[in-house]
C-alpha cells in the first residue's frame, strides 16, 4: 500500500480521454487513479492501475508514458518530490 510521505508535495489531478498520451515528468514518483484504467509505461515495463489503486514509481532517467484503456476517461493524481520542487 503507498503510503504519501510528508517529502511529497500537494497531488496534481490529470484527466486523459482515449487515445491521449501524457508524458509524466520524472519528478512525479507517486500516482493513484482516481477513476477509470491506467496504463503506465517506465523503463520498458507497463503497469496497469485500476480506479483506487496506487503505485510507486521507481525513481529513471525516463519519463513514465501513460495512457487510459477501456474507451473511459482516466482521472489521476499525481504526487511530486517536494525536493524536486526547489531545484
Amino acid at each position: 500500500m503507498l503510503q504519501i510521505s510528508s517529502e511529497l508535495a500537494a497531488p496534481d489531478r490529470i484527466m486523459l480521454m482515449e487515445n491521449e498520451v501524457y508524458r509524466l515528468p520524472q519528478t512525479h514518483r507517486e500516482i493513484q487513479v482516481l477513476s477509470g484504467t491506467a496504463w503506465i509505461t517506465v523503463d520498458k515495463q507497463d503497469i496497469i492501475l485500476q480506479s483506487h489503486e496506487k503505485a510507486s514509481l521507481p525513481p529513471s532517467k525516463n519519463f513514465a508514458v501513460i495512457s487510459a484503456l477501456n474507451n473511459m476517461p482516466l482521472i489521476l493524481a499525481v504526487w511530486q518530490d517536494k525536493n524536486q520542487l526547489r531545484t
